[in-house]
């Protein structure tokens, strides 16, 4: 595909600044839009867990786009067999969407795809070329991507786009639904609230130990040991292999000629910005981000910090904090007017504000680095700890292989390597996923990689982290056994805490229900009776969010009641809420008419978005029920089973 773009020279010869690009993409994420976006298209892996029209989806591609999640939400893996049922039905769906898209006429051609990742991905240009096939596939597998399942997952994103554009076409907004509309958008309530939190209310339980031991006595079968294991496990320290590990400077020779074109560092700019945003605002937003980007201007010609300003105004997160500095940057790194200054702008000069599809930047170059060719002392130090890095994983994969194979087949030989390089090794009963190793505290990885050994057999080398590789051997299989009061009483604490708390939360809930019968309004004394701080949030509309509460959506009645009246109890995340509405401020529907076009589209779209999860479940059900969908429910429950499900 990207023929359409390779240029004619070395795509290396900017490798080392799109390497240094990607580190700046972490700092400047709101300057270069969609660079995360994608999923995965068809792709090689072990068992089929479904097909959509013909096209398997395997358990690989599941658990890859699994992990893909649980990072980005930063969820223990553990939290993956709760999902997995879901996900691979909202996958499935997507794929399902997409394929009938295509069968509808609505495809993407090559040349579709190739556009739209220029547009979304403009790290892949420098200085207006493409970056080359190698640098393409390079970046993409920082996200765990290939190019095919890259570009796959583009296409069907265009043509599931387009069939949902269809259906926005054919949507109407009706001049009742505009008002509602800016109504509900322009209408805000500020409240103060008393709330019961589980959390607190349980830490004010107390449980005697006798109350611990005469729950052990009257439910002793309840609290048996479950069927656990005997497992030893053994640590690699990276460093004590790689302290035996050599590089020759003949080596690191080699490697600067051979990779020479690596080491060419295109021009740079280092620069430091404050942004204004007005993307995902209202229209009306933008003159006021410009008037207070304009104001910002003007106190920095007269002295202002620029590092004081860029942490009180900037939207941008990737920089604000660190006073607006965003490292050095490559051409076509970042988005067009924000580029042209950063390489063409006079230096230690602020610029007046500059209008992107992000919004009103203003910019301060501080120094700029011409494209050259990097000497081999440059380098030296460099590629000494890429050869020391690469050299020592190699041989920690290699002792950790030998070592494991040693375990299963050869034990005394085992024993002999883990004494001879002094390797930490523990042995305890391994009951469960939460149960914490030593100083490694709890590790449910270990527990999921021992759960279906047999005794005698090791695991694969398991990486800790950057110092440290694992391998667990079970020992000893030990059937489930009725518990001592000392195994379990901590658990029984723990129980009778919660239920108790449990208990005590309902029952405060309760007394709350009715006293806001002969409150009057009167919110501080109804806390007061049921021991309930009494909190305050801003000002927010029915689609925002109540700091402290949550979303407004959780609390329609605060909408319709009278400032003074109070309402709940409600629940959210675990908690009862008891509100009280502070003020009620109704729409201008004067400002409507400026706003009619946006609320249209808004509507419009809302709408759309409705039809289109209509018609999109009602096809998934009717391609299921026509063999064009099919799932393999033993397939996902054995991709739950092995998080842990």
């Amino acid at each position: 595909m990207f023929d359409l773009f390779r240029r004619k020279d070395s795509s290396l010869r900017i490798l080392l600044g799109v390497l240094l690009g990607l580190v700046a993409l972490s700092m400047v994420v709101t300057l270069i839009p969609g660079f995360s976006s994608g999923g995965f298209g068809s792709g090689q892996g072990d068992e089929t867990v479904a097909k959509v029209c013909g096209e398997p989806v395997t358990s690989k591609e599941v658990r890859l786009k699994m992990q893909q999640m649980l990072n980005k939400q930063n969820l223990p893996p553990e939290s993956a067999a709760i999902f997995i049922p879901q996900f691979v039905e909202q996958y499935v769906a997507v794929k399902g969407v997409a394929c009938y898209a295509n069968e509808t006429g609505l495809v993407a051609s090559e040349q579709d795809v190739a556009e739209k990742i220029q547009k979304d991905v403009p790290a892949l240009w420098q200085e207006g070329k493409f970056v080359g096939s190698q640098m393409y596939a390079m970046m993409l597998k920082q996200t765990g991507l290939t190019v095919p399942q890259f570009e796959d997952s583009i296409k069907k994103d265009i043509e599931t786009q387009r069939l949902r554009t269809l259906i926005l076409m054919s949507a109407v907004a009706t001049p009742k639904e505009v008002e509602d509309a800016y109504r509900a958008s322009e209408e805000k309530v500020k409240i103060e609230y008393a709330v019961i939190d589980p959390v607190d209310v349980t830490k004010t339980i107390q449980v005697s130990d006798a109350e611990v031991k005469a729950e052990f006595e009257k439910n002793k079968v309840s609290y048996a040991i479950p069927p656990s294991r005997v497992t030893s496990i053994i640590i690699i320290e990276t460093s004590r292999i790689q302290a035996a590990i050599q590089v020759t400077e003949d080596e690191m020779k080699r490697a600067y000629t051979e990779n020479i074109e690596s080491f060419r560092q295109p021009e740079r700019s280092h620069a430091r910005h404050i942004l204004f945003k007005t993307k995902d605002k209202a229209d009306s937003e933008d003159a006021k981000m410009k008037a207070l980007a304009e104001k910002t201007f003007k106190e920095l010609k007269a002295g202002a910090k620029f590092e004081d300003l860029a942490k009180k105004y900037s939207e941008d997160p990737g920089s604000k904090d660190n006073g607006g500095d965003i490292g050095f940057i490559t051409r076509g790194q970042t988005v067009k007017n924000f580029d042209e200054y950063c390489f063409t702008g006079q230096l230690k000069t602020l610029s007046s504000p500059i209008k992107t599809e992000f919004g009103y930047h203003l910019i301060e170059v501080l120094e700029r680095q011409p494209a050259g060719q990097k000497t081999f002392e440059e380098v030296k130090g460099a590629i000494a700890a890429e050869l020391m890095r690469t050299k020592g994983s190699a041989g920690v994969g290699k002792f950790a292989d030998d070592l494991r194979a040693d375990l299963e087949k050869n034990p005394k030989r085992a024993a002999e390597t883990i004494a001879k390089n002094q390797l930490p090794t523990m042995r305890f009963e391994y009951r469960n996923a939460e149960m914490p190793i030593g100083n490694l505290g709890a590790k449910p990885e270990l527990f999921n990689a021992v759960r279906n050994l047999k005794v005698g057999e090791a695991t694969q080398p398991i990486v800790l982290d950057p110092n440290r590789t694992a391998i667990l051997t079970v020992d000893q299989l030990l059937p489930q056994r009725q518990g001592n009061f000392e195994e379990v009483k901590t658990q029984i604490f723990a129980n009778l805490k919660i239920a108790a708390g449990n208990k005590k939360v309902m029952d405060l809930k309760t007394r709350a229900a009715e006293l806001m019968k002969s409150a009057g309004g009167d919110l501080a004394k109804l806390a007061k009776e049921i021991g309930a701080p009494v909190k305050q949030t801003q000002e927010f509309g029915r689609q925002g969010f109540a700091d402290g509460f949550g979303p407004a959506t959780s609390m329609p009645d605060a909408f319709v009641k009278k400032p003074g009246e109070l309402f709940g109890p409600v629940t959210v995340d675990g908690k009862w809420f008891i509100g009280k509405v502070l003020e009620h401020k109704e729409a201008d529907m004067s400002g409507l008419a400026a706003r009619r076009a946006e609320i249209v589209s808004l509507v419009k779209t809302r709408k759309a978005s409705e039809r289109a999860d209509v018609f999109e479940e009602t096809l998934v059900k009717r391609m299921i029920k026509d063999g064009v969908i099919s799932v393999n429910e033993a397939a996902k429950k054995r991709i739950a089973q092995s998080y842990g499900g």
